[in-house]
C-alpha cells in the first residue's frame, strides 16, 4: 500500500527495511516479491527440465541424425544473445498477447482477462526455459552415451522390451541424479535471470514486485535512500547462494563417491 507521507523513509521500528519512493513498505515488497522470484525459479526449471530430459533423452538413445538435429538447434539456442532473444520475445508477442486477451474479456466479460501481468509471467516463462533447455539436453544426453551401453540396458533390450520401456525403466532413472543437481544450480540462475530482465524493463512490470524491478528503481535514488538498492540486491544474493549450497548438498548427497 502507498502512503505517500511516509516516502523514503530509513529503517525504522515501523517500517523495518524502510519505505520506497510511494511510501511502500520495503519490506513487504521483498517478501511478496520473493513469492514472484521462486515462483518463475521452479517453474521455469521445471518445464526446461522436462524439454530438456526428453530431447536429450531422444538424441542419446537414438544417436545418428536425430542426435544431429537436436544437437544442431541446441548450439543455435545456445549462440543467440540472452538479452536479444528475450527482446524479440516480449516485443513481438506482447501485443498478440495482449489483443487475444483483451477478445476473451469482451466475450467472456471475466475481468481475469484484464490482467496485463499474466502476458508478462507466460513470456518470462517462456523465454528464460527457452534459454535453459539446451543446457539439461546436453547433459541428459551425455549421460544416455554412457548408460545405454550398460549391460542392463542390453539385457532388457535383450528380453524384447521397447524402446520407450527401456527408456522408462532403465536409462532415464539412471541419468537423473546429476540431472537433479543441475536443476537445484539452474533455480538460483532462473532467478537471477529473471531479476535481470526486470532490471532491463524486458521482464516482470508493475504493479506486480519484482527484485529485479526494485533494484532498478533503487539505482535512481541510491545516493539519498541507499537501502532501496541494498535490500533487494543483498536478498537475490543470499537466495542466489542457498541455491548454489542447495546444489552442493545434492551433489555430496547423491554421489556414492563421496558418501562416507
Amino acid at each position: 500500500d502507498q502512503d505517500l507521507t511516509a516516502r523514503s523513509q530509513a529503517p525504522s521500528v515501523a517500517h523495518w527495511l524502510g519505505t520506497d519512493d510511494l511510501g511502500r513498505d520495503l519490506l513487504s515488497r521483498v517478501i511478496y516479491g520473493a513469492r514472484t522470484a521462486f515462483s518463475i525459479a521452479i517453474g521455469v526449471t521445471v518445464l526446461s527440465l522436462a524439454i530438456g530430459l526428453v530431447l536429450g533423452t531422444v538424441a542419446g538413445y537414438a544417436g545418428g541424425l536425430v542426435d544431429r538435429t537436436i544437437m544442431w538447434l541446441c548450439n543455435v539456442t545456445m549462440s543467440v544473445p540472452a538479452l536479444l532473444l528475450v527482446i524479440v520475445i516480449n516485443t513481438t508477442l506482447r501485443p498478440f498477447f495482449g489483443r487475444w486477451m483483451n477478445d476473451l474479456f469482451e466475450t467472456t466479460g471475466n475481468p481475469v482477462f484484464r490482467d496485463t501481468s499474466l502476458i508478462d509471467l507466460v513470456l518470462v516463462f517462456g523465454s528464460i526455459a527457452l534459454l535453459k533447455w539446451p543446457q539439461y539436453a546436453r547433459l541428459v544426453r551425455g549421460q544416455v552415451l554412457v548408460v545405454r551401453n550398460g549391460n542392463y540396458v542390453r539385457a532388457a533390450t535383450a528380453l524384447g522390451l521397447g524402446p520407450a520401456t527401456v527408456l522408462r525403466t532403465t536409462v532415464i532413472p539412471n541419468v537423473l541424479s546429476p540431472l537433479i543437481v543441475a536443476a537445484s544450480f539452474g533455480l538460483g540462475t532462473a532467478m537471477v535471470l529473471e531479476s535481470a530482465f526486470s532490471f532491463l524493463g524486458v521482464g516482470i512490470e508493475p504493479p506486480i514486485p519484482s527484485w529485479g524491478r526494485m533494484i532498478a528503481d533503487g539505482m535512481r535514488s541510491w545516493s539519498t535512500s541507499p537501502h532501496l538498492l541494498v535490500v533487494p540486491a543483498l536478498v537475490l544474493g543470499i537466495a542466489t547462494v542457498g541455491f548454489a549450497f542447495l546444489g552442493d548438498g545434492l551433489n555430496d548427497a547423491l554421489d556414492p563417491r563421496r558418501r562416507r
